[in-house]
Order: structure tokens, then C-alpha cells, then sequence
């Protein structure tokens, strides 16, 4: 009988410390071949004014471009989305900061995408996206 509860108790602390380890590699974060970070905001004020801040750094002697395609989108009849503002950002360096600011004309919700491709010598390009909704009341 002893035994047999050594046993179960070895067997239920093996299989609790696999299932540790398969939850904490869901957490791990893929390293992109040119960039280190990325940070980016989107934010509607009470006055309609709505502020994308687009932030990026690579890794130095690595990291020698990128392209930044800003896209805010107005939603029309629940399903439909048209084009409020499209605009691309030419970089070339190892980092970059910015924030743009654009007035809403209507109240509704705004849908921000905003792209990064990111070039370097580390490897083929990273292509991060950021979306995110707002609405402006």
C-alpha cells in the first residue's frame, strides 16, 4: 500500500511539473531578426483628436530601415470601414519615435492599423502590425 501512494504521489508531481513547462513556453516571445522593440498607441481625445504614436529600435550595426504604413478607418453601417487617413513612414536608422495627430470631422468608431516592415542585415524583414478600435463620442 505504501508503494503504491509513493507512486501516485511521484506520478501526480511529474505531471504537474510537465504541465508547468508546456505554460510557460506559450509565453515565450519570438526574437525578430532586426528589431527589439516595438511600441505603438492609439488614442482618441474628448475633442476628436486622435494620436497614433509609432515607436521602434533595432539593434545597432543591424537594423538599417523601415517602412511604417499608418491606416485609420471610419466604421460605416456596423460592417464597413472606409479610409480616414493612410499615410507611410520612410525610416532610415536603427530607431524611431514619433507622434502624429489627426482630427475627426464625425463621431463613430475608428479602427487604427499601423505596419511596420523592418530591415536589417540580421535576417529576411520583420512585419509587425498594430491594431486597435476607439470611438469618438
Amino acid at each position: 500500500m505504501k508503494n503504491k501512494f509513493c507512486l501516485l504521489l511521484a506520478l501526480i508531481f511529474i505531471f504537474s511539473c510537465v504541465g508547468q513547462y508546456s505554460v510557460l513556453a506559450g509565453d515565450v516571445i519570438p526574437r525578430n531578426n532586426n528589431t527589439l522593440v516595438v511600441n505603438t498607441n492609439f488614442i482618441i481625445s474628448e475633442t476628436g483628436k486622435a494620436a497614433v504614436t509609432v515607436n521602434y529600435e533595432g539593434y545597432p550595426n543591424v537594423t538599417t530601415s523601415a517602412v511604417i504604413s499608418i491606416k485609420i478607418e471610419k466604421r460605416n453601417l456596423l460592417v464597413f470601414w472606409s479610409d480616414i487617413v493612410e499615410e507611410t513612414i520612410v525610416v532610415n536608422g536603427s530607431y524611431y519615435v514619433n507622434e502624429l495627430h489627426y482630427q475627426l470631422n464625425k463621431t463613430g468608431t475608428y479602427r487604427c492599423t499601423v505596419e511596420y516592415v523592418i530591415s536589417g542585415t540580421g535576417g529576411a524583414d520583420d512585419v509587425i502590425t498594430f491594431k486597435d478600435t476607439k470611438t469618438y463620442n
